[in-house]
Order: structure tokens, then sequence, then C-alpha cells
């Protein structure tokens, strides 16, 4: 079997060699620089994939950094991003890393969404619930004042496990 043969194997094909499977970006933490690394985001990826899987990307994406931007900023120096995502068999590959505040460790506890109509959530309240909901192997850690945030994205009909 050829190289170009091998790359449209399974369920999910490869993207082809045009296509560009990775996304890298460093960029500021501010809301109008998530806003257009969205944009981006989408112009790479969103041809040829289906809304779904396109639209919980943006979603998790989303909720991560805007929470950066909103809540991690280190008003003393400033805070930069680095977001790689790699578009793999079974949906994205994420990584972000950021060098501002600590995310604080009730963010990545397990929630739900409350059963009883009652709107007071934790701190991370529905973002994280989102987040926790939508993603596969969900890491984090913080190391020499970097925060460190890994998690999948599967396509859709992959099944998610908590």
């Amino acid at each position: 079997m050829t190289p170009s043969h091998r790359q449209n194997v399974g369920p999910h094909p490869r993207p082809s060699m045009s296509t560009k499977p990775m996304f890298h970006r460093v960029f500021a933490a501010e809301p109008s620089v998530v806003r257009k690394t969205l944009v981006d985001i989408r112009a790479r990826f969103g041809a040829g994939l289906d809304e779904d899987t396109m639209g919980r990307l943006e979603l998790v994406l989303a909720e991560v950094l805007n929470n950066v931007a909103e809540h991690a900023v280190d008003v003393r120096q400033g805070t930069s991003i680095h977001l790689c995502i790699v578009r793999q068999d079974a949906g994205f590959a994420c990584a972000i890393t950021d060098d501002g505040v600590s995310l604080p460790q009730e963010c990545l506890q397990p929630r739900n969404l409350p059963q009883d109509g009652a709107t007071e959530l934790p701190e991370g309240g529905f973002g994280w619930y989102l987040i926790q909901d939508l993603t596969q192997a969900l890491c984090y850690y913080r190391e020499r004042h970097r925060n460190f945030l890994a998690f999948s994205v599967p396509f859709d009909g992959v099944e998610r496990a908590h």
C-alpha cells in the first residue's frame, strides 16, 4: 500500500496532504485576540468537518481561552497563551499553556448541573461543567509559573468516556 492510500484508512480519514492537520499559535490573553484565534481555528479545520464536532471544539476552546483571558491574566506582566491543536484519527488533541495565575483546584472537581434548578454553581461554574462533559483525558498541572492543560475533543460519534 502506498503512503497516499494509507492516509484514508479508518472511520475518520486523515486529512489529505493539502489539509493542515495542526494549528499552533502564541498570543496575548485578550478577549479580542481569543475571538480572532477561534475564527482562525474554524478556517483551519472547518472544511470537511461535521458541524457538531466543530461546534464542540469551538465551545471548549472558547471556554478555556476566555477563562484565561478573564481570570488568569497577571496584570504585572501580561499573560501569553500557547495553543496547539492536532487533528488525529479519533478527534482533536489540544494543549494549552499560559503564564497566568494558577487555575483554582475547584475548577477541576467533577461536577454535575444542579438538578433542582438552583442557579448557584461553584467556582468555575457552568463553563467547567461543559469543558469536562465535552472532552476526554482532561489533564492540568502547573510548573514553574506556567499552567498546562491538555485534552481531546472526539469526533462526532466517537464515544466520550468520563
